[in-house]
């Protein structure tokens, strides 16, 4: 295991202590948005950057880096933004940011796609042993970070079975010497959740000596976060990972701020609590 997903993990292991502490944190209230302008922070611009909505209010997009967008938000500058990736659990336990967190866990699945021709395609017997060795849980753990479930399989109703998935992956790394020895080229993702998840995979498939690695090329594989699960026929050429989750910042100042289990957000709903305040 790297240093940096050891430190991450070890960070998580104090979620569940500071949840539960019976003492109370003292009061903080973020500075809030002011006008008749919704403002919000987006990595990718959608195609109309202004909305008017009803009662003379206007939505405005603003292409902000996630981690420049959590600042934002801080000074009252956003009223919505992404949480950076790696941080739901760090806003989870922020005293001012907690309020605003909004975690959704999605329909869809982040899945190891199996490219047609490629290496995991041609050697079944190593197909399996990189299903049975995914490192579902450290990945869960920096990814969704415990918001949703890991997934063996395409079922939205996922029961996970740690002692059968522990036989499996001790079974498989003891048959590693006898598989064929190939290298496996996954894609790079342009996202960047996903790009830091196909790296966390490749990392733990390689410490024990399977030939897996990230590059330019014609892949044999890539990660990829798939909302409709038929799409994945046959199923035997998927690797399921975990469940996805999207988080988000949200000012309280919102009223009929939703999302759906697809990630959209019908944004026409939108109303200002108090309009006298925001003036």
């Amino acid at each position: 295991m790297s240093a940096r997903r050891a430190a991450a993990l070890a960070g998580l292991s104090l979620v569940a202590t500071a949840c539960g502490s019976t003492s109370k944190a003292p009061s903080a209230k973020l500075p809030a948005p002011r006008g008749d302008v919704i403002r919000i922070g987006v990595e990718r611009l959608p195609s109309k950057r202004r909305v008017d909505l009803p009662g003379r209010l206007r939505l405005v997009f603003v292409r902000v880096d996630p981690n420049r967008a959590l600042e934002m938000f801080r000074r009252g500058e956003l009223d919505e933004a992404p949480v950076p990736l790696g941080d739901i659990q760090a806003v989870l336990r922020d005293p001012e940011l907690r309020p605003a967190v909004r975690v959704r866990r999605l329909r869809a699945i982040d899945v190891v796609v199996v490219e047609p021709g490629g290496a995991l395609e041609r050697f079944p017997k190593l197909r399996r042993a990189y299903d049975d060795t995914a490192d579902r849980a450290d990945y869960q753990a920096l990814v969704p970070e415990l918001q949703a479930p890991a997934a063996t399989n395409l079922d939205e109703q996922p029961k996970p079975n740690a002692r059968a998935a522990a036989v499996a992956f001790s079974r498989a790394r003891k048959q590693i010497g006898d598989l064929p020895r190939v290298a496996v080229r996954f894609a790079e993702p342009s996202d960047p959740e996903l790009a830091y998840g196909t790296n966390l995979l490749v990392a733990s498939w390689r410490d024990i000596g399977l030939g897996a690695y990230v590059g330019k090329g014609r892949p044999d594989a890539r990660l990829e976060r798939v909302f409709d699960t038929g799409s994945l026929q046959p199923a035997p050429l998927a690797i399921p990972i975990a469940w996805a989750v999207d988080a988000r910042l949200v000012s309280p100042r919102l009223r009929g701020w939703r999302e759906n289990a697809l990630g959209l957000v019908d944004y026409r709903r939108l109303r200002l609590q108090d309009r006298r305040r925001s003036r």
